[in-house]
């Protein structure tokens, strides 16, 4: 990692209430889109949910920990959601693939804030809930979509990674 390309006033450390409270969001956001998806079900077991559950699971605590935090500044430290922390406990540092870890880490988040949203509205329009028992998830699923793109955009500001990460939501200027 290059050393000037790191934004100097950027955070060294977050608080660990503020990475439990952040992960805190992003498990509840997993548990009401699992629920949100959970009327469509073949023998009685909500399949779709389980799939997402486990794909967004694997993927935010070992595949993009590999990724993305093990060439992070952060790696080792407390970052906005503890995740270089984490990283550091699972794998060595330098070890992973930062170009790939953006494309899915793309592709994870996509999953997880759009997968619940297209099957909460087929849901609905297959009848298999009414929109005001869907409704239910839905709204505070799409609150929660909200507040994680603005938590991201203001970590991202403060973030010594934000002119290099490839998840970067702050300008890179």
């Amino acid at each position: 990692m290059e050393e000037q390309k790191l934004f100097n006033k950027g955070t060294e450390e977050s608080s660990k209430f503020y990475a439990i409270f952040e992960n805190f969001l992003f498990v509840l956001l997993i548990v009401i889109g699992y629920i949100g998806m959970s009327p469509i079900k073949y023998k009685g077991i909500p399949y779709i949910s389980i799939i997402f559950a486990i794909f967004v699971i694997i993927m935010l605590v070992f595949v993009l920990r590999k990724h993305l935090c093990t060439k992070c500044y952060y790696y080792d430290k407390c970052c906005h959601c503890g995740w270089g922390k984490l990283s550091s406990l699972l794998f060595k540092k330098d070890t992973g693939n930062q170009e790939l870890g953006g494309k899915l880490a793309g592709l994870t988040w996509g999953v997880l804030m759009g997968l619940p949203i297209l099957v909460m509205i087929i849901i609905v329009l297959i009848k298999k809930a009414t929109l005001i028992e869907e409704l239910i998830f839905f709204i505070p699923f799409l609150i929660l979509v909200m507040i994680n793109g603005f938590l991201h955009k203001i970590d991202c500001d403060k973030c010594k990674m934000r002119f290099i990460c490839p998840g970067s939501a702050s300008k890179k200027e």
